[in-house]
């Protein structure tokens, strides 16, 4: 909580400094296939478990943008992991921001889309959306064996000036799923390591939400 404080406040009184900010829209790019490929090797197997419930990351810095990628698995059946991605509290950065409001079907074109609107309350008052697309890379949407959810800021602060990314799911067996997440974001005050955090709690939430427990606070 310290470290989110820290962070905001730095992004908040650099804004303070450049006087102003407004709000710039991004039109979302069509289509579900990842942004990117991940790199990131899946979790090695131990003496008890083929394939352990957890979620190896890495991260950098670019030019354009802050990355971060991640591989993982869930001991749930993709169905479980497709359903998870879908509810907007389990993908919302909810360790930075102060509260949200979601909206279901706000993209026609997919199965599943939801729009997020995000607000972070500091010196200043931060708000943006996302936008989430969802849907089946292979089989169909009652019985896929991949799926992806791709999404990306499309209208909000100036403080960020660029967020996207994706989460793929992969059915390893009836009871395993091979989850993949990359990130890519350009904006005020945070870092790779930030957005290495975001995926480990996406990560655990949806860990959270198979088994059936409470999505973790911050």
């Amino acid at each position: 909580m310290v470290r989110r404080s820290l962070a905001l406040s730095s992004l908040l009184l650099l804004a303070l400094d450049a006087g102003c900010q407004s709000d710039i829209a991004s039109p979302f790019l069509a289509g579900l296939q990842p942004v990117e490929a991940v790199t990131v090797p899946p979790p090695a197997a131990t003496p008890t478990d083929p394939h352990p419930e957890v979620f190896n990351t890495t991260n950098g810095r670019m030019d354009a943008w802050e990355w971060a990628q991640g591989t993982g698995y869930v001991h749930a059946s993709v169905t479980a992991v497709y359903a998870a991605l879908r509810d907007p509290a389990v993908t919302a950065d909810r360790r930075k921001i102060s509260s949200f409001t979601a909206t279901q079907d706000v993209a026609p074109l997919y199965p599943h889309s939801y729009l997020v609107h995000n607000v972070i309350h500091d010196v200043v008052t931060v708000e943006f959306d996302e936008e989430w697309h969802l849907g089946p890379l292979e089989g169909t949407d009652s019985a896929p064996t991949v799926v992806t959810a791709r999404y990306q800021k499309v209208m909000g602060t100036s403080f960020i000036s660029l967020m996207e990314g994706d989460i793929v799911a992969r059915a390893i067996d009836a009871n395993t799923t091979q989850v993949e997440m990359m990130r890519h974001v350009k904006s005020i005050g945070n870092g790779a390591a930030d957005e290495d955090l975001y995926e480990h709690d996406v990560f655990n939430s949806i860990v959270a939400q198979v088994h059936g427990r409470p999505l973790p606070s911050y």
